[in-house]
C-alpha cells in the first residue's frame, strides 16, 4: 500500500476536476492506500513568490502542511485543467511557493547543478482540456505535458511521471464523463 497525496488544482469546487480528484482519492482509499487530499482553492497563502529565490518568504501554515504532505507521500497526484497550455494561476502560484530550494530541489555551485530532493516518489497528472489531444500535440507540441513532466516533476525527482489526459471536454457527453470518473477511480484503487 502507498502513501498518496491528491492535489485538486481547480479554483472551482464544483468543477469536473474536483470530481476527478474525489474519484481518485476514493478509489485509492478503497484500495487500502493511505490518502491525504489538498484543494488549492481552500488554502490560504500568497501565490506570488515575491523576490524570487533571492529573498526568503516564510511559508504560511497551509503551505507548511502541504510541504509536509509532499515529503510524506510516495505518490503525488495533481488534478487540474489545462488553461492556455498551463495550469490555472492559483495552482501555478502554489507550485512556485511550495517547490522551492530545500523542498523540491537544492541548487549546487557545480555539476550537476541541482540535487533532486523528491527522488523515490512517483507522480500522475490528471488533466482536462477542451481541445482534442492531437491539436495540443501538433499545434503546441503538448507544452502543458512537457512543462509538468520535465520542467517541474522530473526536475524535483519524481519518476515515473504519468498522465491521464481527458481531451475534448467541451463535447464530452455525460456518459463519457461518467466513464472517465470510473477509470480515474480505478487508477486510485491501483495507486497508479
Amino acid at each position: 500500500m502507498r502513501r498518496i497525496l491528491v492535489i485538486d488544482g481547480h479554483p472551482d469546487a464544483g468543477s469536473y476536476c474536483a470530481a476527478l480528484a474525489l474519484a481518485y482519492g476514493d478509489g485509492a482509499t478503497a484500495g487500502g492506500h493511505e490518502v491525504r487530499r489538498l484543494a488549492v482553492r481552500e488554502m490560504r497563502f500568497d501565490p506570488i513568490l515575491h523576490g524570487g529565490f533571492t529573498a526568503p518568504q516564510p511559508l504560511e501554515p497551509d503551505l507548511v502542511e502541504a510541504r509536509d504532505a509532499v515529503r510524506w507521500c510516495e505518490h503525488l497526484v495533481i488534478v487540474t485543467p489545462c488553461w492556455w497550455w498551463h495550469v490555472p494561476a492559483l495552482l501555478k502560484g502554489f507550485i512556485d511557493r511550495l517547490f522551492l530550494p530545500g523542498v523540491g530541489v537544492d541548487y549546487l555551485n557545480g555539476p550537476p547543478y541541482i540535487r533532486k530532493l523528491l527522488k523515490g516518489r512517483s507522480a500522475r497528472v490528471i488533466y482536462t482540456q477542451n481541445s482534442p489531444q492531437l491539436v495540443a500535440f501538433l499545434g503546441r507540441e503538448d507544452l502543458f505535458w512537457r512543462n509538468m513532466r520535465r520542467a517541474f516533476l522530473r526536475h524535483c525527482g519524481f519518476r515515473p511521471v504519468r498522465r491521464t489526459l481527458l481531451a475534448n471536454m467541451r463535447s464530452a457527453t455525460q456518459e463519457q464523463r461518467e466513464r472517465w470518473l470510473r477509470e480515474v477511480r480505478c487508477l486510485g484503487l491501483e495507486g497508479a
